[in-house]
């Protein structure tokens, strides 16, 4: 254990955010358990969230220890999809923030190789911009026997760090770019289909009437979500061009809403991954992105085209 540097040279006082990807529950121990007993020396609130494989091995080698952990929960309890986890995640590290000097969390998103689980590489990048300047240690387990490895190549990409030679260690494969990251993960861009329902429109709440006519019959259940989205959009667009288009298709059984302006390009594609700030902040793309099932963007100073997906 004395040749283990659980946090290499972090000070505490900015984000450190590692990617661990282990294969047997040795590697787990040898690396969680020196984490979460240098946290309790030095003083820090440690977290654990984690699957119960993990959280089994954890308790048996800590013993009476465990109960200095400031959280130890199971990871399915924190999952709520990703804009609402990163949402109440956001929450408790600010109430840490004003608590804590610094502070460590041992995570592991045991969702991240479920379908609905898929997108939180998104958020894991970004993460590393959102959370920057908070003073706390992000350890994310990942378990190489159990994920695919898709989902192991995107850990790589959105961690600035790994483990390697008894510390950690800056990962070759990151990437610092949280909007090129989003770029190449998001539904790949086809033409529009030749029978879209495409209209020009220049309030939302036209667009929220030809919507609500064009969601099919069987989609209706999700009516709520698709005007929702689509009217932050349009309102989006319409504060940058005089009109925006409104298509609308169906791609197999996946309901598609674009939406299309001529305005000089989105100053950050990033928003909709970013909780707002306050509820009197700019929140429109995140509403939109939180509702739909996936996303595509195209932007630039010729104009912004965004894509909503609504599965079954």
């Amino acid at each position: 254990m004395t040749l283990v540097r659980p946090t290499g040279d972090w000070d505490g006082t900015r984000l450190a955010h590692e990617g661990f990807v282990f294969a047997s529950d040795q590697e787990v121990v040898r690396r969680v358990v020196p984490f979460v007993l240098e946290g309790f020396s030095r003083g820090e609130p440690v977290l654990v969230v984690a699957g119960e494989r993990v959280r089994t091995l954890l308790a048996a080698h800590l013993g009476a220890d465990l109960g200095r952990l400031a959280v130890f929960a199971a990871a399915d309890t924190w999952w709520r999809g990703g804009h609402r986890t990163l949402q109440a995640y956001e929450q408790q590290l600010r109430e840490l923030h004003a608590e804590a000097p610094s502070w460590r969390l041992a995570a592991e998103p045991v969702w991240a190789g479920r379908a609905d689980g898929r997108v939180w590489s998104r958020f894991e990048a970004m993460v590393n911009r959102t959370f920057a300047a908070l003073p706390f240690y992000s350890l994310c387990l990942h378990d190489r026997r159990r994920l695919p490895p898709e989902v192991l190549a995107t850990v790589a990409r959105t961690h600035p760090l790994s483990w390697g030679d008894g510390g950690p260690v800056p990962s070759a494969e990151y990437e610092a770019d949280p909007a090129a990251f989003l770029r190449s993960v998001q539904p790949a861009w086809t033409e529009r289909p030749t029978d879209a329902d495409v209209h020009v429109v220049t309030s939302p709440w036209e667009a929220r009437r030809l919507m609500c006519a064009a969601v099919p019959d069987d989609r209706r259940a999700r009516l709520g979500e698709v005007v929702l989205a689509g009217h932050e959009l349009v309102l989006n667009a319409l504060s940058v061009a005089a009109f925006a288009e409104l298509a609308m298709w169906l791609d197999g059984d996946t309901f598609v809403v674009e939406v299309f302006d001529t305005g000089p390009g989105l100053p950050d594609e990033t928003q909709g991954y970013v909780p707002p700030d306050s509820e009197d902040g700019p929140h429109g793309m995140w509403l939109a992105w939180s509702m739909a099932d996936d996303v595509a963007v195209r932007t630039g100073p010729s104009g912004t085209a965004i894509r909503l997906f609504f599965g079954p």
